[in-house]
């Protein structure tokens, strides 16, 4: 997980304007890509910004 930014499913949820629930469900059900790292999901800045553009609401993800 080092060369890579990963973000929360907090993160996630803003940068989709979803809820985080919505974010949860998307990881479960596999729509969305996320690892565990012990207890906290975290998700590739990648893969979020793939399944945003999969969507049609991408956005400039702010720094």
């Amino acid at each position: 997980m080092h060369d890579e930014e990963y973000l929360t499913p907090e993160d996630a949820s803003r940068y989709l304007r979803l809820s985080l629930g919505s974010v949860y469900k998307l990881i479960r059900q596999r729509e969305l890509g996320a690892s565990r790292e012990g207890s906290f999901w975290m998700i590739r800045r990648s893969d979020l910004e793939d399944f945003a553009e999969n969507l049609g609401e991408r956005e400039e993800f702010p720094d």
